[in-house]
């Protein structure tokens, strides 16, 4: 027999979902709605703030994402830290560099800076680091002779495995108390998120950051 109150909770769910999330969603954005709202209401979290000022017309999602991000760098480099004790790797752009040469043969240096989204000044202090640590060297020249392609070096081969089952462990850290399907969203998620943001890197042309959020069609 189906119970009338279940059904009469779902449908008032399901009201409130299509006034204020999708009135075209399909079952399968509906019942990915009503879990995350459910997780959520079962998250545990901590404060941060007070409540002596109240700040009027907060966006509070938008504000908190971005509190969160910040906060899950810091967690990230203090373990990352500690996992490159004894070792010749100073910081995380460190490990990302020496991952990204380890995919090529060799790699030219504005790309290389591109691929981990950095700005070309920092790239280059990275750069110029590892190369005085020998864990990167020149690759033979391209066609266009001002350009400046490397590649990791055997030591830096060697400095890269050393660290990846550290980086394992930290990876294993950071997901925390998070289910493997809750793992597997977030993955899901921060790719999309990698994807939209480095393309919104490419746009020479932006000078304010209002301009970021009408680029996405572009």
């Amino acid at each position: 027999m189906i119970r009338k109150d279940l059904l009469i909770e779902i449908a008032e769910e399901l009201e409130d979902y299509c006034s204020n999330e999708s009135a075209n969603g399909t079952l399968a954005d509906f019942l990915n709605y009503m879990y995350l709202k459910n997780s959520i209401a079962l998250t545990q979290s901590r404060k941060v703030g007070g409540d002596h000022a109240v700040v009027e017309g907060r966006d509070v999602p938008a504000e908190d994402l971005g509190k969160l991000l910040l906060m899950m760098n810091r967690y990230a480099k203090h373990y990352i830290k500690i996992a490159f004790e004894g070792s010749l790797l100073q910081t995380p752009e460190d490990f990302t560099y020496l991952m990204v040469l380890f995919s090529y043969d060799k790699l030219l240096q504005t790309d290389l800076i591109r691929k981990n989204a950095m700005e070309k000044a920092s790239g280059n202090e990275v750069i110029k680091r590892l190369m005085r640590l020998g864990l990167i060297e020149s690759a033979a020249k391209v066609d266009d002779k001002r350009a400046k392609p490397i590649s990791i070096s055997n030591a830096g081969r060697a400095e890269l495995f050393k660290v990846l089952p550290k980086m394992k462990t930290v990876g294993n850290i950071l997901i925390g108390n998070l289910s493997p399907e809750e793992r597997d969203l977030l993955i899901i998620l921060l790719s999309k998120l990698d994807h939209h943001h480095h393309a919104l890197m490419d746009k020479k042309d932006v000078s304010e950051l209002d301009q970021y959020l009408h680029r996405d069609s572009d």
